[in-house]
């Protein structure tokens, strides 16, 4: 097996922990997990394959790779800093940079506003997803090129997604109903 085109989740979800170490900046568990699923869904839209072997989850704050999530609780493993291919490094440098700035809201309230994360959140149970099937409803709501990553709308431009009885539901501005005299 060519080991240059096969990661683990835990050696790219350590990539970016210690991307964020040297930077300064901080990564909470939930971002390293939005990272990880973004990371594997633009590899499936970009390259047409997937970048690790994972499976998701859909949970109510958006995707998380079951395996590494176990792993976390106790945090990463000390690791050598995994070596990528040259491409593979480029593609999650492209990753970090387009989606680090956000903050753990900002980010959870990009995930969860994607239309393959509304048609896979139950609110009574969490589901296995197949990332290669969310591919073209993810596609849709990014509406522009994944290989520019230009497609990413900034946090203010982001739909407010709230949880009611019945599953989501989009936020609209209030408009008071004017009363007759």
């Amino acid at each position: 097996m060519d080991r240059r085109n096969f990661f683990s989740s835990i050696e790219i979800a350590d990539w970016f922990h210690k991307k964020a170490e040297r930077q300064g900046l901080p990564l909470s568990d939930e971002k390293i997990q939005h990272l990880l699923f973004l990371a594997q869904i633009h590899h499936m839209l970009k390259e047409g394959r997937l970048l690790i072997p994972s499976f998701f989850i859909c949970g109510k704050s958006g995707f998380y790779e079951a395996g590494l999530q176990s792993i976390l609780r106790f945090g990463l493993p000390l690791m050598p800093m995994a070596s990528f291919d040259d491409n593979t490094a480029a593609f999650l440098e492209l990753i970090w940079k387009k989606y680090s700035p956000l903050s753990d809201y900002e980010l959870n309230e990009f995930i969860t506003s994607l239309n393959c994360w509304q048609k896979n959140y139950n609110s009574l149970k969490e589901t296995v997803v197949d990332v290669s099937k969310l591919v073209d409803s993810f596609a849709q709501s990014i509406q522009g090129s994944p290989e520019d990553f230009s497609f990413v709308k900034s946090p203010a431009h982001t739909k407010k997604i709230m949880l009611s009885q019945n599953g989501p539901v989009q936020v609209s501005s209030w408009h008071p109903r004017k009363l007759k005299k």
